[in-house]
């Protein structure tokens, strides 16, 4: 009951209420990063927690483009810790991403601004994506701090912690730019070479590591063309119908009226006057705006490896809950007296918490969400056979999907482990080693090895040993199936 006492109380002191909470978001989060089974997606998210695991065998992996330098440094001690582990690293990124969301609404004004920190877990892809391997918590993060920088008035500070973002996720490199209209807006102009700070970091980090000074953009891990194809026209539409899924329709409704709010300020010529609008406009609106118009671009375009995946908007709500909360501002612009004002903010408050457990598709679902993938049990059923089949000694292995390796417990970065990728085709079979094991999915397998089922199984080279079948969620007959076989090298 103190957390709607607090609510009911002034609408610019909000600071109990945004503690309380974030202690009961964080700790529901943590219940949930040791019940769930789930990893968000299978195959990235897998993938990040592999490369944090093995850095410190494998020093280099520090400094992948694909697994995002900053990150990989950041995850790796968690990663130590298992997959669980990982998961209560980024129940933590979360939780400070909340808190900053709330100080940066208090700082612009915002009305019940300690509702920020409900609006962060409130949004069911936000909240799910705890569970995973995957670079969104620490990007969204490093994106928050540097807007609560700008809004306390430290120009430089922000600049300097924005300048990491691009080795988290690359889209960093596109919001460096809102940095840089927003510094210069603000004549701040000494901040402006701050901007350059992580790159020349990892610059000559790089140049000492891996005798390449320019090794940022050298090695970039994503082409020009994307390999997924393209969403043509008809995609222009695939990530805002993806904010639908990030923040459910409540949260997505508030955001609507708050770009709404937004404009009528805009109308206003005092506004532009002021600083803190300034800084609202471009990097809380602007950055919000330019990642999900970049995304869209990139993906009717068929570009820079996109993929359409609506997921990487799971960086966003911090941004978005403040949008969020100027919109309630204006819904309650629709009420008389300030009790009808909290009566409405109590409603929508108990309508975004109600709407995660209601089962729609853009809501949370307990199979879909938190219980074992398919190809994950099948992941760990070939692991047990593989064990009671070589009696405990290590063979050869060669594989593709990241859920195999990590329900195997094997390094993926060593020699032995050979990824489907480098063996597609019938001649560089051949120069497996005799004894490999191979476990071929019915995804990774053709998709990212290119290794078609046929070619195995009328290859005498090879011999099936095992094969397992199961639904990819275990609610939902209609969703198809997954497979995963393994072959032997016999001869």
């Amino acid at each position: 009951m103190t957390v709607f006492r607090a609510l009911l109380t002034s609408p610019t002191d909000t600071s109990r209420l945004a503690q309380w909470l974030l202690l009961l978001g964080l700790a529901v989060s943590v219940c949930f990063a040791f019940i769930t089974q789930n990893t968000y997606d299978t195959g990235d998210s897998i993938n990040h927690y592999l490369y944090a695991r093995y850095a410190p065998q494998h020093p280099l992996n520090l400094l992948h483009s694909w697994a995002k330098p900053l990150f990989t440094l950041l995850a790796m001690g968690p990663a130590q810790l298992g997959y669980r582990g990982l998961y209560v690293f980024q129940c933590g990124l979360v939780a400070a991403s909340a808190w900053l969301s709330y100080r940066v609404a208090q700082g612009l004004g915002v009305p019940y601004a300690g509702l920020a920190v409900l609006c962060c877990y409130a949004a069911p892809d936000y909240f799910h994506i705890q569970f995973s391997g995957l670079t969104e918590p620490l990007f969204g993060l490093l994106l928050i701090s540097s807007v609560a920088l700008a809004v306390k008035g430290r120009p430089a500070w922000s600049a300097a912690l924005a300048s990491w973002l691009p080795f988290v996720r690359s889209e960093g490199f596109i919001l460096l730019g809102i940095w840089v209209v927003y510094l210069a807006w603000q004549q701040q102009w000494r901040a402006l070479p701050l901007l350059l700070l992580g790159y020349a970091v990892y610059s000559a980090v790089g140049a000492v590591v891996l005798g390449e000074p320019g090794w940022v953009f050298g090695r970039n891990a994503y082409p020009t063309i994307s390999t997924y194809g393209r969403g043509g026209w008809e995609g222009w539409n695939t990530y805002v119908v993806g904010l639908l899924y990030l923040l459910g329709w409540v949260l997505t409704v508030l955001v609507a009226l708050g770009i709404a709010e937004l404009l009528r300020r805009a109308t206003q010529r005092r506004s532009w006057a002021r600083p803190l609008f300034r800084a609202e406009l471009l990097l809380v609106y602007g950055s919000a705006a330019a990642f999900i118009v970049a995304h869209t671009l990139f993906w009717m375009l068929g570009i820079f490896g996109s993929a359409g995946l609506t997921r990487v908007l799971a960086m966003l709500p911090p941004l978005l809950a403040i949008v969020a909360l100027r919109g309630l501002s204006l819904l309650c612009t629709l009420a008389k007296t300030e009790a009808a004002r909290r009566r409405i903010v109590l409603a929508v408050s108990v309508l975004a918490v109600g709407f995660l457990f209601t089962g729609l598709r853009m809501q949370l679902r307990w199979q879909r969400d938190f219980g074992q993938p398919g190809d994950l049990a099948l992941a760990e059923q070939a692991a047990v056979w593989y064990r009671q089949a070589t009696g405990g000694v290590a063979r050869p292995v060669s594989l593709d999907h990241p859920g195999i390796a990590r329900a195997l417990g094997i390094d993926v970065f060593d020699e032995h482990v050979r990824p489907l990728a480098t063996v597609a085709g019938q001649p560089v079979l051949d120069k497996l080693p005799v004894g490999t094991m191979l476990f071929w999915d019915d995804w990774c397998s053709p998709v990212e090895g290119h290794l078609p089922l046929a070619l195995l199984a009328t290859n005498p080279h090879f011999r099936q040993r095992w094969e397992g079948t199961a639904l990819r969620q275990a609610d939902d007959p209609g969703g198809g199936s997954c497979r995963v076989v393994v072959f032997e090298k016999t001869w």
